[in-house]
């Protein structure tokens, strides 16, 4: 169970770092294209133009009638919860998060996870104590449990949303000591 959480807390971790690295890379155009060869439209602004009903079908009613700019919202509306689901998608298909998994060096993938601080260790552990109900670490080694592999997947992914959350906490609460750091300096020498 620590391993599953310290994976989501490397899986974060690694997120931030991919989101660092491409933020610090210049942003281009694809060779060959220019601004004028780019799409004029935006979301949203593809249906300022347009008027009328479109008939759409409808699985409980058949076919019905729809407002041609409220379809459009709906299929960007569906658009967008496509993109969100589908994710971390390179231009070529992959997962950009595995891929920069995949190029990272031995030592530099250790670092993803030995870089926890001990209040996230001790949350980890704490959270696997109250999960299993026991407090003495000995019992948990000897407690015995019966449970569907369906189960035990849907656990192993919510210990690995737990890990993955420890460290959004984590940066959170630095992020915000050092403003409260920054803060305080300022006040001592005003």
């Amino acid at each position: 169970m620590y391993s599953i959480m310290m994976t989501g807390y490397m899986f974060q971790n690694a997120q931030y770092r991919l989101e660092l690295q491409q933020s610090l890379e210049p942003v281009a155009l694809p060779e060959g294209q220019e601004k004028k060869d780019a799409p004029e439209y935006a979301p949203g602004t593809q249906k300022s133009n347009v008027s009328g009903e479109v008939i759409r079908w409808n699985n409980v009613s058949g076919p019905e009638k729809i407002d041609a700019k409220k379809y459009i919202e709906l299929l960007e509306a569906e658009i967008e919860e496509l993109n969100n689901e589908v994710g971390w998608k390179s231009a070529n298909g992959q997962n950009e998060l595995l891929e920069y998994l995949k190029s990272l060096e031995p030592q530099n993938l250790k670092e993803l996870t030995s870089t926890a601080g001990d209040d996230v260790v001790v949350a980890m552990d704490t959270f696997i104590k109250r999960l299993l109900a026991v407090s003495d670490p000995s019992q948990m080694k000897a407690s015995v449990t019966s449970t569907t592999a369906a189960e035990l997947a849907q656990l192993l992914y919510w210990l690995m949303v737990v890990g993955y959350s420890l460290r959004n906490i984590e940066v959170l609460l630095c992020v915000e000591l050092q403003i409260m750091e920054s803060y305080n300096g300022k006040a001592q020498v005003g």
